[in-house]
């Protein structure tokens, strides 16, 4: 792979982020790529304000990685665009909704932060008592959070979307042993909390003390179905996953703007589907990491392969260019077939599939 391609990752998903720079052979880190970058990946990526990558061709930009980290706004983004997200409001204007003849939520409700992660800050309340008391306690829900319909969940799953295309599933299911896989989970977790601020840690006393956290769990959360709560992800044949929840995972990363994203999505007890949020720097291992170093193979490899078709064509490089910064769409038809005649004439047969491909993208 090019030296160019860079992949942008942050300080919570270095780990990850580390391992894809090392299996595609780029460039990466946590510092902002430079303009000489024809090729971005965000992983995670977090930046405060609005970045300019230059002219490169940015998959998960971000900029729409920020939009996502503020939960209140992606999902606003969501439902603007017709995903399937439970009713939600600000927890500012929770108490005046409430109180309307006909309010847009309905109790029971969760309430969250809007920078939220995994199953922290997740407050369960079960009347208009609870609500109030829950604001007027908790300043930073205040401050900036919100407040959801309840989801009755039979079934939750993360649906690893790339490029519109499920590439790997995941349905979340209770664990075996809870208690060491949470002393084994949590242990692993404050190892590298540590190695990260450099503290040194007695282990023995560690061990303990996270055994006898353990003992106190009785059994996996219902309503906080969290790792650390008691639950994992299990691989399931993608093919097997309801179509109606693929469908909503797929418009949920096209809203977001994004090339790829593990989206949290469940059904409910009536079996319609719901997003709950999507991961733009998800930790993989496994088979799922294997999948994601596939598919961005796959990705780059197309990418090279439409640059050195337009290479002797500068009026279709520049068609292409601004197709891409349109999303794929020309201002006519006519314009679209002179591109595509255009790639045809200098193509050989090993280029087919990527004019194919960039066919699909002009006539859509």
């Amino acid at each position: 792979m090019s030296k160019n391609t860079y992949l942008y990752y942050s300080g919570a998903t270095d780990k990850t982020g580390m391992e894809l720079v090392k299996a595609l052979g780029i460039t990466g880190g946590i510092e902002m790529p430079d303009k000489t970058k024809t090729i971005v990946i965000g992983w995670g990526a977090k930046t405060a304000k609005s970045v300019d990558l230059g002219k490169a061709q940015v998959y998960n930009h971000p900029n729409s990685i920020r939009v996502n980290r503020n939960k209140m706004e992606s999902m606003a983004l969501m439902m603007e665009n017709k995903v399937a997200v439970a009713p939600f409001v600000d927890a500012e204007k929770v108490a005046t909704e409430l109180a309307k003849a006909k309010p847009s939520i309905t109790l029971p409700l969760i309430g969250r932060t809007t920078f939220h992660q995994g199953g922290n800050e997740f407050f369960t309340c079960l009347t208009k008592t609870h609500v109030l008391e829950t604001v007027k306690t908790l300043k930073n829900l205040k401050k900036s959070g919100y407040f959801q319909n309840y989801i009755d969940v039979k079934e939750e799953y993360r649906l690893h979307i790339f490029n519109g295309v499920l590439i790997v599933a995941a349905k979340k299911v209770p664990r075996d042993n809870l208690e060491a896989a949470y002393v084994e989970q949590q242990k692993e977790k404050i190892d590298a909390m540590a190695a990260k601020k450099g503290v040194k840690l007695d282990k023995a006393t560690m061990e303990f003390a996270l055994g006898y956290q353990a003992n106190k769990i009785s059994g996996p959360d219902q309503i906080i179905k969290s790792n650390t709560r008691g639950y994992k992800f299990a691989h399931v044949d993608a093919k097997n996953v309801n179509a109606a929840l693929v469908a909503e995972a797929q418009k949920a990363v096209k809203a977001l703007g994004l090339c790829f994203g593990a989206v949290d999505c469940v059904l409910d007890a009536n079996g319609k589907a719901w997003v709950l949020e999507v991961n733009t720097g998800p930790g993989l291992e496994g088979t799922t990491f294997d999948a994601y170093v596939a598919a961005f193979k796959k990705l780059l490899a197309k990418a090279e392969a439409v640059k050195e078709i337009a290479k002797p064509l500068p009026a279709a490089n520049h068609k292409i260019t601004e197709l891409a910064k349109a999303g794929g769409k020309a201002s006519s038809k006519a314009e679209r077939l002179r591109t595509l005649a255009d790639l045809i004439e200098v193509a050989d047969d090993k280029q087919a599939d990527i004019i194919n491909e960039l066919a699909k993208k002009l006539f859509n």
